[in-house]
This record gives structure tokens, sequence and C-alpha cells, in this order.
């Protein structure tokens, strides 16, 4: 555990006159820092493993072309799928009182400028794992469609969701993101039908994904940080409604053909009723509104007010099991996984140790000296 120079806002509590890493993160004797040496001011933040390893995550999920490092990668998101089901690590996670600065790596892409490093905001770290969800999700979309990661991320963001409304933790995230990058995901997934159906059963991943959804309109008061967020989520549904009539028109397409893919294009099918209820409801009223107010395009604010005003006549159905989750286990899926990761490593170290350097001789006389 290292501090990180300038990278810390004022503490709300007292400051201690040691450093605290939380959570079983304290370095060894050797390493700790004495508060005569490195004292705890505005410019100086005590990092932890937990941020070392969100760096570290988004650095190796970059690039999944190679082997190595998508093995890595998925290496990383069981870990981060062993931490968003534990309710402990949730607690630390989500502690408002623990806040920090992660500089994640980012892609770099040409329709999005580069974030200032000195911008981050000290925020709880699940803040930090929500963002590296989204950053997974924006940049992956590709031919090389990597199904079994993006599986566990919307795992994961579903996890702490869970835990968000289980505990009632208004978290103050910049919600909008995840819906946008989760909306951009489904079009990705419709655009290129033919060829990931060839591949991957993109139904699982698409119920997983209107299922956040559902989990937003039917639990979102429980855990959104404000009412206004509520209303926001509405507009982006509404806003981005093509889409949603796009995935609703191809699984019922396919829902109705006796093929393959006929019971999870239904599950799909039966997933969107509340989604295309919020969008057959509003979509009316605001082309009503527009006309009687004679305006082409209405602004944001405008489509929120219609929005707001129109709650009471709006019906939606319960839908039972969108807080449950299965929990991870090892065995029997991940054996496989675990047991070629090691010979990948072992294989690397053989490769990697030049033994042809040293004699025998040499090699025996050292581990004769090993206690």
């Amino acid at each position: 555990s290292h501090p990180e120079m300038g990278l810390m806002t004022s503490p709300t509590s007292p400051v201690p006159t040691t450093p605290v890493t939380p959570l079983g993160t304290t370095p060894p004797s050797s390493d700790v820092i004495s508060s005569a040496e490195l004292p705890l001011d505005a410019d100086v933040q005590t990092s932890n493993l937990l941020i070392t390893f969100l760096k570290y995550s988004s650095i190796v999920m970059q690039d999944t072309k190679d082997e190595h490092r998508l093995h890595s990668g998925k290496l990383c998101l069981i870990i981060l799928t062993c931490i968003a089901e534990d309710q402990y690590a949730n607690a630390f996670l989500h502690d408002d009182n623990m806040n920090f600065r992660v500089n994640l790596h980012r892609m770099p892409m040409r329709h999005r400028k580069k974030a200032a490093d000195k911008n981050l905001p000290c925020r709880p770290l699940v803040c930090a794992v929500l963002d590296l969800m989204v950053e997974f999700i924006v940049t992956h979309m590709m031919k090389e469609f990597p199904m079994d990661l993006y599986v566990r991320c919307i795992q994961i963001v579903h996890k702490l969701l869970c835990y968000q409304k289980k505990c009632r933790v208004r978290l103050h995230y910049t919600w909008r993101e995840l819906w946008s990058a989760l909306i951009n995901l489904l079009k990705f997934l419709m655009s290129n039908e033919t060829v990931l159906l060839a591949k991957h059963n993109i139904f699982t991943l698409a119920l997983m994904v209107v299922n956040l959804f559902n989990m937003f309109i039917t639990y979102g008061d429980t855990f959104l940080p404000t009412p206004s967020s509520y209303d926001e989520l509405y507009y982006e549904i509404i806003r981005m409604h093509q889409n949603f009539d796009n995935l609703y028109s191809m699984v019922l397409r396919l829902s109705t053909n006796a093929g393959q893919w006929k019971e999870p294009a239904s599950k799909v099918t039966h997933a969107l009723v509340n989604i295309r209820a919020i969008i057959n409801h509003f979509n009316p009223k605001i082309e009503s509104y527009a006309a009687v107010n004679h305006i082409s395009q209405l602004s944001e604010d405008q489509v929120l007010e219609v929005v707001r005003s129109n709650y009471d006549t709006l019906t939606l159905k319960l839908q039972d099991g969108l807080d449950q989750y299965e929990r991870y286990s090892e065995q029997h899926k991940e054996a496989a996984f675990f047991k070629e990761l090691v010979r990948s490593i072992s294989i690397n170290v053989r490769k990697n140790l030049a033994f042809n350097t040293l004699s025998q001789e040499l090699l025996l006389k050292e581990f004769s000296t090993i206690s």
C-alpha cells in the first residue's frame, strides 16, 4: 500500500495520526511509513490493494484479443464477482466515509476526449468498479465478441445493485453513463445478430441487460439518489425507445419461429413488458404536448415535465426474482479454466527461466544453501 501524492481532498472525519488501510490491506511492517516521514496532509492519500487491483484490471481488460490477457481479464472479473457478492466487501465499497480517487486506464477512442486526471472526483470505491464495468461494455463491441466477459461484467453490476437495493444505499453515481452503455450494447447485439448468433446465445446477455433496466424501474426508488434520477431513467428509455422497439421486433420474430432460439428469445419478450409499457404510455403524451404547444422538438426539461405529470396513470407489472442471483461457484464451471491457467503459468515460468545457462553443479550448490 503506497501513498499517492496530490490525490486527496480534505477528509470529513478527524484525521488519524497514522495512515489507516481498510479490510486487511495493511502492508508489512517494513513498508509502513511513519508519520514523521510522511505527514498526512491535503496532498497525500494512502492507497490500498483494491485500488491497485482496479487499475491493473483496467489495463489488462483493454486488449482481450491476446489469449494471455483474455485469461487475465477473465480472472479479474471472477475476483470482482466474488467481491460483488460478499456482504463485508460491499459494505466497504459503499462506505461514504471511505472516498478515493481511482485513475482507471481508458482505451483511446476517437469520439471521446481524454479526461484530465486532476479532475477525478473522490468517491466510494464502488463507483470505480462501476466505471470499470461501463468502460469494458463500451470498448469491447467487436466481431471477436468476448461473450463470457460481458456476461460476467453484467453480473457484477447486477450484484452491486442487489446490495444497494437490499441495504437502501443511495449511491451518487452518474447512472446515465451505465444506462447509455447498456442500450448501446443492445444496439450492437441487434446490428450483428447473424454473425453473433453463429457463435453465441446473445439472448442470455440481452435478457440480463433488460433485467438490469427492470431492476432500476421496479426498485430504483429504493437506491437511486434522488427522485430526479428516476425521472432521468424514464427519459433515457423514452429517448432511446427505438432500440427497445427493434429488440422487441427481433425477439418476437425468433420466438414465433420453431428454431433453436425460440425459448431464450421468448424470455426476452416477456422481460420487455414494463419497458414497452413505459414507451407506449409516455410517447403519445409527449407527442400530444408537442402538438398542443406547437413545438417541433421538445427539450429534455419539457419531456421530464410530461413524465412527472403522467406517472399516476402508468401501469407496470410486478416481476419476480429481479434481485436474485446465483452465487459464484468455482466447481465445476471454472475447473477447466483454472487448470488451463495454472498450466500456462507453469509453461511460461519454465520458458523464461534460463536453466541451460546454469550448470547442474551450481544449481545443486544454490539449493543446498536454502534454509
